[in-house]
């Protein structure tokens, strides 16, 4: 089996026309690594480098075959195709930028007869720096492999390719996405020199681009906060309040981290709605509905007692009912709470209010009618 046998044949006779064009065509990055680890799956992105022409020649093709496409940095160009995210660009060498800490830490210089030991070299690991070669027109390829990527994805080992790897701080969040996701281990080159990281520019962009790719954000953060403390990193300071967390292995997303930063520190749960520029409603709402629960598990059951037996409109202290309504109002947060309510949301789900129930009650009440009729459910014989 090929990879290119995975193609779709839309997408494989798109790819044809491109070659035609002149270009030599060498799929790059996560694709070739994916599809070696597993030889029946084909990623959904496809990044491509193109040798033989200047990637300006597949820009005129696009514009005249009316192809919508979208430029990035270094000339990159990206086509959205029938399902897959295409990137086609020029092989390039990087040239680092003296202080500068940022992803962005170097400057591109485009060659499309670069050989693939200089362009790829420009790469973070060695196992990202496996090329698979098409030649659509004879149906054949080659596996290109100037740094022993496959042996190092074979023996799960993170690799540097050069001593450049550790001037991008992108790079310290994708050794651990790739720990985590992959049980991959840090060859003794990196973890020997994993101290050369300056972390001090380290965007929350790509912080949280590689936290959630790792499909363990939990994980993810403790890896994080133990290697820089181990190691002494500095870090932006809107990142320190990390390290005074550590979190359950089963979160996998932005608000499992606010619930489960808020039940360690209530203050930690307004440093994470801030750190992700999450609307202020989100921590709010989450306060609110925990509030509402804490004061649910404090009612005397006794009080829940005699509400169940008097009339709506004779009830003198509502915040009972308040609480309740409050509780399905916000009811997204239900999957946080594993509280034993005396009356909870299984009580009232399926309670019913009829029109006549709804014009006997003054108005001011008729929102609280299905919570007041939950407690008679439960209460009702007590």
């Amino acid at each position: 089996m090929t990879i290119a046998s995975l193609f779709s044949a839309e997408l494989l006779t798109f790819l044809q026309k491109i070659e035609d064009l002149g270009f030599q065509l060498c799929l790059i990055g996560g694709a070739p690594r994916d599809y070696l680890m597993d030889r029946s799956f084909l990623s959904r992105d496809l990044d491509f480098e193109l040798r033989g022409k200047w990637i300006r020649e597949l820009k005129e093709f696009l514009i005249s075959t009316k192809i919508n496409f979208t430029e990035l940095p270094y000339e990159i160009i990206r086509v959205d195709f029938e399902g897959f995210d295409l990137e086609f660009s020029n092989p390039r060498t990087e040239k680092a930028i003296l202080d500068n800490k940022t992803h962005h830490h170097f400057r591109a210089d485009l060659d499309p007869s670069l050989t693939y030991a200089e362009s790829f070299k420009r790469r973070d690991f060695t196992m990202n720096a496996i090329g698979i070669e098409l030649n659509l027109k004879n149906k054949t390829e080659n596996v290109v492999d100037p740094y022993a990527g496959v042996k190092a994805l074979m023996s799960k080992t993170l690799k540097e390719v050069s001593s450049d790897f550790f001037l991008d701080s992108v790079r310290f969040l994708r050794l651990i996405r790739f720990m985590i996701k992959y049980n991959f281990e840090m060859a003794g080159s990196i973890e020997s020199k994993l101290g050369q990281f300056d972390l001090s520019e380290l965007s929350v962009h790509h912080f949280t681009e590689e936290m959630l790719k790792s499909t363990k954000p939990g994980i993810f953060i403790n890896a994080f906060n133990n290697l820089v403390a181990a190691y002494q990193l500095q870090v932006p300071l809107n990142y320190n309040f990390w390290r005074t967390l550590k979190f359950l292995p089963d979160i996998e997303n932005k608000d499992d981290l606010l619930v489960d930063s808020f039940l360690q520190n209530a203050s930690a749960g307004h440093e994470v709605a801030k750190f992700f520029s999450m609307p202020s409603s989100r921590l709010k709402d989450l306060k609110s509905f925990h509030e509402s629960i804490n004061n649910i598990k404090n009612a005397s059951r006794d009080d829940l007692i005699e509400m169940s037996k008097i009339p709506l409109d004779k009830i003198s202290d509502l915040s009972v009912l308040k609480d309740l309504k409050n509780l399905e109002e916000k009811k997204e947060w239900r999957i946080y709470s594993n509280d034993a309510l005396l009356v909870s949301w299984n009580d009232w789900e399926k309670i019913t209010v009829d029109a006549s129930e709804i014009e006997a009650t003054p108005v001011a009440l008729r929102s609280y009618i299905r919570y007041h009729k939950a407690l008679k459910k439960v209460f009702g014989n007590a």
